[in-house]
């Protein structure tokens, strides 16, 4: 038992088996992108790309579709740009066989940004070896991916995985530049990352109000930050901050979304931010459970390797706690402010990302503060030294991780990668793709401008929630009409 208790694994091969096992957890994810499908405002924000190819405009028709459409819904809907832009782009206008496009790039933007904003955060802040930034890396991407709030609309509906997904990849990979100019010296490898960090910041600007908030704050404490440490390195932080506040003031004094505002009742300032804490609360734990608390012991190893031999002093806890719960606040308070709630499913995406991250952080932060607690006690450094990646801890780790999977009650929902992995070897993801291009086909086919489709047998959720209404003047309905040059379109009962 001594013997098999001491049994470990390298570094090197830890940071290997990682790896594949990252790759194991996009396998399905990815292979069920081939079967989504555009519904609802996919088809009202695609129409201009669409029409565009379809009279033969050229290469440039996505510029075209997407600037007009940016331009219509800042003065009609709202003036996140970046996401109208991104929206415009919906790939099924060049053929309803290439929409998976949309779908591969939301998972692979969630999965490189992570990856590369957990890399620079080790190797900046804690000197990690290699293996150690892998090793980091994978673990939250892995959470990310698995734990996402909705896949439905977080990977497999472009146009609400573009808003949230895909914008709150870009606010890490703006993060991860940030990190890296205020740590690098060198003149040249200032300007590289100061002029990356300028569009970066320009696409977040313009983002949901979520990521376009959290970005500003992330942004600021980085210039505060440089200031700080040294006032002329600071002025490489100008030129993307004078950027983001252009793209902000764009963003929210946009007349559109005087327009939208006009749906909702929201709340004033004071009582916005009040109401986002308690709903910072209310969510925490949903948010996070019981995978995150395993995924949190999955890291605990590589982190006390890291704080162990770190001099960072990580003095007070609660107060970094404080701050850490502050920021994933504000994710709620946009949506307060707005619409006098907590804000919609797809939101909670982006501000769950964000949750994650922080959870990490504080955990990082709570051990380091444990391990200099002991030395103090001690009166001498810790001498505890690097602790090996024992076999029994991990094959504990995966035994306790099934267990909590065979007490899941929704096994698809809870889990990303067996989800898409069901809907893909049960047929049904097969069988609903052929049926929408069935109804695809009967809608082209016809000349009448007036059209029935039966009611899908097979419905995933992962690809879909709902489908189109029996009352053709719903809101979906009217768009999927006008999309295929429809006067309307309506979906007939189940049983005929």
């Amino acid at each position: 038992m001594k013997k098999l208790t001491k049994l470990h694994v390298s570094s090197t091969w830890m940071a290997v088996l990682s790896l594949l096992a990252l790759l194991a957890a996009l396998l399905p994810l990815y292979r069920l992108t081939m079967y989504a499908i555009p519904r609802y405002d996919d088809y009202s924000y695609g129409i201009k790309l669409w029409q565009n190819l379809r009279y033969g405009i050229g290469p440039r028709a996505m510029l075209e579709a997407g600037f007009s459409t940016v331009l219509d819904c800042h003065y009609s809907w709202q003036g996140t740009y970046s996401s109208i832009f991104m929206m415009a782009q919906m790939p099924a206008a060049f053929g309803f066989e290439y929409y998976f496009l949309g779908p591969i790039l939301l998972i692979s933007s969630l999965t490189i940004s992570s990856f590369v904003l957990i890399w620079t955060l080790t190797r900046r802040f804690f000197n990690a070896t290699w293996q150690e930034a892998v090793l980091s890396a994978v673990i939250v991407t892995m959470a990310m991916l698995e734990l996402i709030h909705t896949a439905q609309q977080g990977f497999y509906w472009y146009n609400s995985g573009v808003h949230y997904t895909f914008m709150h990849s870009m606010f890490f990979l703006m993060t991860s530049c940030c990190i890296q100019l205020f740590f690098v010296k060198k003149k040249r490898a200032s300007i590289l990352w100061s002029l990356l960090l300028i569009p970066l910041s320009f696409v977040c600007a313009g983002a949901n109000f979520v990521t376009c908030l959290q970005g500003l704050l992330v942004l600021i404490a980085a210039f505060l930050l440089a200031f700080i440490k040294s006032r002329k390195h600071c002025l490489w932080f100008v030129p993307s901050f004078i950027t983001y506040l252009v793209g902000f003031y764009l963003n929210v004094t946009a007349p559109g979304n005087a327009v939208r505002a006009a749906w909702y009742q929201g709340d004033s300032a004071f009582p916005a931010i009040l109401h986002s804490y308690g709903a910072a609360v209310k969510q925490l734990w949903r948010f996070t459970g019981v995978y995150m608390l395993l995924f949190a012991l999955l890291a605990l190893p590589v982190i006390y390797n890291l704080v162990q031999r770190s001099t960072f002093s990580f003095r007070l806890p609660g107060l970094f706690l404080f701050f850490a719960f502050s920021f994933y606040a504000t994710g709620f308070t946009s949506s307060f402010y707005s619409m006098g709630n907590a804000g919609l499913s797809r939101t909670w995406i982006a501000i769950k990302l964000t949750c994650q991250l922080l959870f990490f952080a504080c955990e990082v932060y709570g051990v380091g503060y444990c391990v200099r607690l002991l030395e103090k006690k001690q009166s001498v450094v810790s001498s505890a030294g690097h602790l090996e990646h024992r076999i029994w801890y991990y094959a504990l780790l995966m035994l306790l991780f099934l267990i909590a999977f065979r007490f899941t009650k929704d096994k698809i929902g809870s889990v990303s990668s067996f989800g898409a992995y069901y809907y893909v070897h049960s047929g049904e993801a097969n069988n609903f793709h052929n049926e929408f291009l069935d109804r695809v086909s009967m809608i082209q086919c016809t000349s009448d401008p007036v059209v029935a489709v039966p009611s899908y047998q097979y419905m995933p959720w992962f690809l879909i929630n709902k489908d189109i209404s029996e009352d053709s003047n719903e809101e979906e309905n009217r768009m999927m009409a006008k999309y295929f040059g429809k006067d309307q379109l309506y979906r007939l009962p189940p049983s005929q």
